[in-house]
């Protein structure tokens, strides 16, 4: 039998007769707070649930769908989230800390103020997304960004090779050391460099960009 609860408290907030839970289908639930770490979970759906504060660091989320749910503060730090559904969600000020999201969707979540740090986003899905976040040192290849909303992001040290950023917000967001190769900017132009640090201090973001449109 498995037994999700709650962090804080130990309140059994989900039981399962089966030694495992995946695959469920969750609608609507209260599950603020839930310890979700380590356990399968692939293939679940989480719909309308509240998942604020929930743990899910250390688990199998591939091929899951988590929509139309609260996720603020969580924890998918370490998580598989390879080709998972995390669309139309509210997921500020969550960790992913050094999860592999492969091929994974995030379309039109709000993904504010979120670490992401380390991270394997390749092929991702952000359309329309909200990513004031920090992506430092992840690997974003391939991914769409078409729309996003990056401002004051920080993606120093990412790989963005091959990433889709048209129409993407990028005010004020940093790009120091991030590989650009292959990418395709906000004006929907290649865009082909490495961002490095200017000599003799730094530069505007605007200034950044407009010389390495040239």
């Amino acid at each position: 039998m498995v037994k999700i609860v709650d962090k804080s408290s130990g309140k059994v907030l989900l039981k399962a007769k089966n030694d495992t839970i995946r695959g469920c289908v969750l609608t609507g639930h209260d599950l603020a707070n839930a310890d979700f770490s380590g356990q399968d979970l692939s293939g679940c759906k989480f719909d309308g649930c509240n998942l604020c504060d929930a743990d899910f660091s250390g688990a199998n989320l591939s091929f899951a769908q988590i929509v139309n749910c609260v996720l603020r503060r969580s924890n998918f730090s370490g998580t598989n989230l390879e080709s998972a559904n995390l669309s139309d969600n509210v997921i500020d000020s969550a960790k992913f800390i050094g999860c592999t999201a492969i091929g994974c969707q995030f379309r039109h979540s709000k993904m504010n103020e979120a670490k992401m740090i380390k991270a394997d986003f390749t092929n991702a899905d952000f359309f329309f997304a909200e990513l004031r976040s920090d992506f430092s040192g992840s690997i974003l290849v391939g991914a769409n960004l078409f729309g996003a909303d990056m401002t004051k992001a920080d993606f120093t040290g990412a790989d963005l090779r091959k990433a889709i950023m048209t129409d993407a917000k990028i005010a004020r967001a940093t790009f120091t050391y991030a590989k650009m190769e292959g990418s395709i900017g906000t004006n929907g132009r290649p865009w082909g460099f490495t961002i490095k640090p200017p000599k003799g201090g730094k530069k505007s973001w605007w200034k950044v960009w407009n010389n390495a449109a040239l």
